[in-house]
């Protein structure tokens, strides 16, 4: 290195490159940090939503079943789970209109607040 020299004009072509790549590295690592977290978001949202699209289909099944058993017990009970269930409308999209329908042909309602 030369005392004249100023900034990077001073630094030997070897020491220049290897600051260089030091710093593409750097920026290439986060901006692939920043793609994975992103990626990982996506998925792990995309995966709470199957689950808890999973979780109402398992009750909504359950109440079906309930509500269609031969037992008069039972068959209150699905009675009043499907009553409910139909007020919470916990199902979306086009399960929503499926589940409605059913729910509906239950409890005797027929979507229009009755």
């Amino acid at each position: 290195m030369t005392a004249s020299g100023v900034g990077l004009a001073a630094w030997p072509p070897v020491a220049v490159a290897a600051v260089v790549a030091a710093a593409v590295g750097s920026v290439l690592t986060l901006v692939g940090a920043a793609v994975g977290g992103v990626w990982a978001l996506v998925r792990w949202r995309r995966d709470v939503e199957r689950e808890e699209r999973d979780r109402a289909w398992a009750r909504f099944v359950w109440t079906v079943e309930q509500a269609c058993d031969p037992d008069t017990g039972r068959a209150e009970i699905g009675s009043i789970g499907a009553n409910a269930m139909y007020d919470m409308q916990n199902l979306h999209g086009d399960d929503a209109v499926f589940g409605t329908l059913v729910l509906g042909l239950i409890t005797g309602r027929d979507g229009h607040g009755g």
